[in-house]
């Protein structure tokens, strides 16, 4: 099968526009030549890539796999364009970092600020991917180092502990749940509950606790990310199960609250580095940064997390 270059970037410029005549305007190209460039595009994959509404095209749930995947090939020519830049100007290459978006946000910030004052000349991409991704991107040496939840069971993958961390409760500092101390399952079983994409690790561990107690989780909301989950919890949109990265983004904001899951329940996180050779010692002493900044973001929280009755009041002493 030959697809056209041209083709796979009018496919981009469709997915990411909307339309044909905006993927046309972003392109500097008519619409009818993009139009064609799609139906060829079509004709060559074998299978349909988008709907026809009237004049306009959706993209199938089938394009937008495919889509998916040139992204990967996109990327990697971005990367040979970097790297012929790099060898140009003789600069060393920056480390490629992959993760999640609550990691990205609620740990690695704060990491990689203090590794590049440390490092004169340091420098750094970092991407936000879903984690049925990651690994795939990792093992496609797209990336030097990544972090996830367990479990990643890829053959070109290699995996070494991050982190294990309690799992967190997230309410509105209003909610009557804020004034006890420990939340179990049970008291989120008549709670409207925000939730992450079905197959997401924290949506599979809510509903394996409420299945144990023979419960039925009242999903009002689902959310693409756990840190979109609790900015709706924030507004007063439900509750959410999230991890301990977050409640530190969250530890100074008046609207929510954070308390551990009783029984506690753990979260494992790995760091990723593609399989077949040794990461870079950027990558090594960069991996266990995180996993040091890491540790002592989750001694803190659960501090916080577990706030102190006050004597003889039965108030909550929280921040």
């Amino acid at each position: 099968m030959h697809v056209s270059i041209k083709a796979l970037h009018a496919l981009r410029a469709l997915v990411g526009e909307g339309t044909v005549s905006a993927a046309a305007r972003r392109l500097h190209r008519t619409q009818p030549a993009v139009s064609r460039l799609l139906a060829q595009l079509e004709s060559d994959v074998g299978f349909a890539l988008f709907r026809r509404e009237g004049r306009r095209l959706t993209v199938t749930a089938e394009g937008l796999a495919f889509y998916r995947e040139t992204e990967r090939a996109f990327a990697a020519l971005d990367d040979i364009e970097r790297a012929a830049a790099d060898i140009r100007s003789r600069r060393a290459a920056p480390l490629r970092v992959l993760a999640q978006s609550h990691i990205v946000h609620g740990l690695l910030p704060a990491v990689l600020a203090d590794f590049s004052k440390r490092r004169p000349g340091f420098r750094f991409s970092v991407e936000v991917r879903s984690r049925e991704y990651i690994s795939h991107w990792i093992a496609d040496r797209q990336f030097d180092v990544g972090f996830a939840p367990a479990p990643v069971d890829h053959p070109n993958v290699r995996s070494a502990p991050l982190l294990t961390a309690p799992v967190c409760v997230f309410m509105p500092s209003r909610h009557p749940l804020a004034r006890k101390a420990r939340v179990r399952i049970e008291d989120l079983a008549a709670e409207p509950l925000i939730a992450t994409h079905v197959g997401a690790p924290m949506r599979a561990r809510l509903e394996a606790l409420f299945a144990e107690r023979g419960l039925t989780p009242d999903i009002r909301g689902e959310s693409a990310t756990a840190l979109s989950s609790c900015l709706l919890v924030a507004e007063g949109a439900g509750v959410t199960l999230a991890d301990l990265f977050l409640a530190q983004l969250f530890e100074r904001d008046p609207a929510i609250r954070f308390r551990l899951l009783t029984p506690r329940v753990e979260m494992k996180y790995l760091v990723l580095f593609p399989s077949g050779a040794e990461p870079s010692p950027v990558a090594a002493e960069f991996a266990q940064a995180v996993r040091e900044a890491a540790a002592a973001v989750a001694a803190r929280m659960v501090r916080l997390a577990e706030p102190r009755e006050r004597r003889g009041r039965g108030a909550i002493t929280s921040r």
